[in-house]
């Protein structure tokens, strides 16, 4: 059954990884609220250190919970999905500092509206490039 341009299959799978990725995007937030208040680090910093927690947790979760990917090629298969997810911390980082410096949001909903807009580049991304389970 199609739903859209996805399967069944890629809509459970989608689910799957917001679901998961919801996780990961619970330490981002965390941390990015910790680091920025409690250690006083400016909120654009303290983004891309809390988005590599979330990065490092989101791989864990999606590898072996979503996408049941058994790669023994760890290395190169986290390379792949570095290269993704730092492109995606690329996206999030300019909306974020542009939503918080010229349209005056605070930097914790700028960083969830980011997040959002991200979501459907990394799922495409590690579907198509780190996981490639869709040939």
């Amino acid at each position: 059954m199609k739903i859209g341009n996805f399967s069944k299959g890629s809509t459970r799978l989608f689910l799957n990884y917001v679901i998961l990725a919801g996780i990961a995007t619970a330490v981002d937030l965390c941390l990015l609220y910790a680091i920025s208040e409690f250690a006083g680090v400016w909120y654009f910093y303290a983004a891309a250190v809390s988005y590599v927690a979330g990065m490092l947790t989101n791989y864990m979760l999606n590898k072996y919970l979503n996408f049941r990917n058994s790669s023994r090629k760890i290395a190169h298969q986290f390379t792949v999905f570095a290269a993704v997810s730092l492109t995606g911390l690329a996206f999030n980082q300019i909306i974020l500092y542009c939503l918080v410096e010229f349209a005056g949001i605070w930097y914790m909903y700028s960083k969830i509206t980011a997040v959002f807009i991200v979501l459907f580049w990394n799922f495409y991304g590690h579907r198509k490039f780190t996981f490639n389970i869709f040939k």
